[in-house]
């Protein structure tokens, strides 16, 4: 309907409701028989009785006439709903035409019947907003939904599942995609989840989001996640101690930065992946020079020692030389003392002169005794007064 049309006034459009009702009276609204009319609901025997052939006939009208008992269709009726339009009869398609009532009253099962007449899966993905609205609103709706109709539902249908989304079998989080299209998936649907819908998943689902490649489980897709979810997620200390190292090595220097504080609660492996490694895309800086000075503040000596444990340019056990000036400036002095000679051997001369007096004299003797002139070249008169070097 073109809405920006007015009305035609007077004797016109009493003409047109005249012709509009003799229509539909005398041809039943294009009907297949079972006194099937687009102004009537027939009875449930009369739905029953609908073969896939009739239904296969009807107006979008008509579909949404059956009203409730459109729970009385067979599946092969169903089976044979279609989502293709026309200029006549079907300006929405029969599938897009099924009422958010409608909707409601039909089980998982026949859910899945619905346009599978067309292929193998059903056509949900053609429900209209307000149908799919409803069939997220139930567990069990979204607990049936299976992984290869998954595959063909559009960003917005993501979002409309709210935090029911944590209904959704394993398999099904398993079949969610970072892939995006200029139709119907222009973010994809992984980068769609919502921080609600996170916020909703356990550490145990968030593993499981998109993690089916080439039909075999493996890592998360959790890297595509959008900002604000990424945000949402990271400020869930559970959910941070639950990311795997094969995770790790997909974060972006971003993702990294935006887990905060709650870096901390990396289990030891986690924290044991990070790495200095850059490049022209997602890792400008490293994912380890990305830490900020709250993030080092955070850590505990322990964790401190497994980062100055990663190999960098510099050598094994070097990697804490690959902290930005300002990281690196936040170490206390509890923090230092788990350095050892090795570990300090590419810190530069404004890394070490960042450290405060405090800082410094909290060196283990042995790692002062290992610092070069030039390391030492910019440290204060307080600073080597602090370290006696």
């Amino acid at each position: 309907m073109n809405r920006d049309r007015k009305s035609a006034p007077g004797l016109n459009s009493c003409i047109l409701a005249f012709v509009v009702t003799a229509i539909l009276m005398g041809c039943g609204g294009g009907g297949a028989g079972n006194g099937t009319s687009a102004n009537s609901t027939p009875t449930p025997a009369q739905v029953a009785a609908i073969t896939a052939s009739q239904i296969a006939t009807y107006s979008d009208a008509q579909i949404a006439a059956l009203d409730v008992n459109i729970k009385y269709l067979s599946d092969a009726a169903l089976s044979a709903l279609s989502q293709m339009r026309n200029l006549s009869t079907n300006l929405n398609g029969q599938v897009e035409s099924i009422t958010a009532a409608q909707i409601a009253v039909l089980t998982p099962a026949q859910v899945r019947m619905i346009g599978t007449g067309s292929g193998t899966t059903s056509q949900i993905q053609y429900l209209s907003a307000a149908a799919w609205a409803v069939l997220g609103n139930d567990p069990a709706q979204v607990a049936a939904i299976t992984p290869t109709e998954v595959a063909t539902l559009w960003d917005s249908e993501i979002v409309a599942l709210g935090a029911n989304i944590n209904a959704l079998s394993n398999a099904a989080l398993n079949a969610l995609s970072p892939m995006k299209n200029l139709t119907n998936n222009l973010a994809g649907q992984i980068e769609s989840i919502t921080p609600l819908q996170i916020g909703a998943l356990t550490p145990a689902q968030v593993r499981m989001i998109g993690a089916a490649s080439g039909g075999i489980v493996s890592t998360s897709k959790i890297q595509y996640l959008s900002d604000a979810t990424w945000i949402a997620l990271g400020s869930y200390p559970a959910q941070v101690a639950a990311i795997t190292t094969a995770e790790i090595a997909n974060l972006s220097d971003n993702e990294i930065v935006d887990l905060g504080t709650n870096i901390s609660s990396l289990s030891d492996a986690a924290l044991g992946t990070l790495s200095p490694v850059t490049n022209l895309s997602t890792h400008l800086y490293g994912q380890i020079e990305s830490l900020t000075a709250a993030q080092i503040g955070s850590l505990t000596p322990a964790q401190i020692g497994i980062i100055a444990g990663l190999t960098s340019t510099y050598g094994a056990g070097t990697a804490i030389a690959m902290l930005n000036v300002g990281a690196f400036g936040y170490l206390s002095a509890t923090q230092v003392a788990v350095l050892i000679p090795a570990n300090v051997i590419g810190v530069s001369a404004t890394q070490l002169a960042s450290l405060t007096p405090t800082a410094i004299a909290g060196l283990a003797p042995a790692t002062i005794a290992s610092l070069t002139v030039t390391q030492k070249a910019s440290l204060s008169g307080a600073q080597h007064t602090a370290c006696g070097c």
